[in-house]
């Protein structure tokens, strides 16, 4: 099961890594921040419908998990995205999503302050190492203060989501399912939000609502099932640390697609990340055998 948790939280780095030049680009033709994550969830919703119809899946959730998914999709899922791609507008998206990633580690916080978590030695050196590795990513000059803080407080209410899945019980729910019902709440939120804020934009060109799909389809079914599957595997905090692979990602999609450019402190910052992963993996990997 570890090794599919493995597997699972690394691919879920990769499409999340992928997905926000997508988001740029649709920035271009008109939308934001708030415009791309409402439609990120509206168009997921009929896909999941679909899949949970042809799968013959129960659809039915008590009251009681209704409640969680509503406080865990507003405030973890909604919040998170709508901060994080509106920074997207001030900041560049590699300097926005290695902020973000400072996320392992208040998700490490709140397990162990909170939850009483007692973290292994190997989570720590790795949380560390990571981090380290985050900061060689860091671009802050000339960035707009504002998207800083969205940024770094995107990582906040995503280590609330990461830790609340695995503290609420709600990961005993098929992934579909559980999806289908968070899409409903935060397309619904947004969109209030969005009205209200007056930054829900619904005239696109027709390319930004096929650029907008496939966000949707990447995150909100592949990327976000593989991410909630390895934490169910895996654990919040095991999962946190192999999602720092997300800015090597983007780092090397910025590359490929965009042209940006690759600095030697980046490549130091690569290779602290993916050093700390390969280390717990190992680690993990040990005990298990000793076991």
């Amino acid at each position: 099961m570890k090794v599919r948790g493995y597997f699972l939280t690394i691919l879920s780095a990769v499409i999340f890594g992928f997905t926000p030049i997508l988001a740029k680009l649709t920035y271009s033709m008109g939308s934001n921040g708030i415009t791309m994550a409402f439609f990120r969830h509206l168009f997921v919703i009929p896909v999941l419908f679909l899949i949970i119809k042809i799968q013959r899946l129960n659809f039915k959730i008590t009251l009681k998990q209704l409640k969680k998914i509503c406080q865990i999709g507003i405030i973890g899922t909604a919040l998170t995205i709508g901060m994080l791609y509106t920074s997207y507008s001030y900041i560049q998206v590699g300097t926005a999503t290695v902020l973000h990633f400072l996320y392992p580690l208040f998700v490490s916080l709140i397990c162990s302050f909170y939850y009483h978590q007692k973290m292994s030695k190997a989570i720590k050196y790795c949380l560390v190492i990571a981090s380290i590795g985050i900061v060689f990513f860091i671009e802050l000059g000339g960035s707009s203060s504002i998207g800083i803080i969205l940024a770094l407080l995107s990582g906040i209410t995503f280590a609330y989501y990461l830790v609340g899945i695995e503290q609420s019980g709600l990961q005993v729910l098929n992934p579909y399912v559980l999806n289908f019902y968070f899409a409903i709440v935060i397309a619904l939120v947004l969109f209030i939000f969005g009205l209200i804020s007056g930054q829900l934009v619904l005239v696109l060109p027709v390319m930004a609502y096929g650029y907008s799909f496939i966000i949707a389809i990447l995150t909100s079914i592949v990327g976000i099932i593989c991410l909630q599957l390895g934490v169910r595997y895996l654990g919040a905090a095991t999962a946190s640390i192999l999602s720092m692979f997300e800015p090597v990602t983007s780092l090397i999609f910025g590359v490929l697609i965009l042209g940006e450019q690759l600095t030697i402190l980046k490549l130091i910052g690569c290779f602290l990340i993916l050093g700390a992963i390969t280390y717990l993996i190992m680690s993990n990997s040990s005990k298990a055998t000793d076991k």
